[in-house]
């Protein structure tokens, strides 16, 4: 999309805005967008048996 315009994300994204405020407009894909941008920047949490298991895994299978 940055080829198009070097605004044009920032247009596209104060579009979005601007139909969600106004009419409520739904776009598929934000919520998890979110999700995985602030897991990107925070990281994840997960219980203690879950990350054992992978590092079982990891272990295993990583020779």
């Amino acid at each position: 999309p940055k080829l198009l315009d070097p605004n044009f994300e920032k247009r596209m994204k104060d579009q979005l805005d601007r139909l969600r405020r106004r009419y409520g407009v739904h776009v598929p894909g934000r919520a998890r967008a979110e999700a995985a941008e602030k897991a990107a920047a925070r990281g994840i949490s997960a219980p203690k048996a879950v990350v054992q298991r992978i590092s079982e895994f990891a272990a295993r299978y990583s020779s």
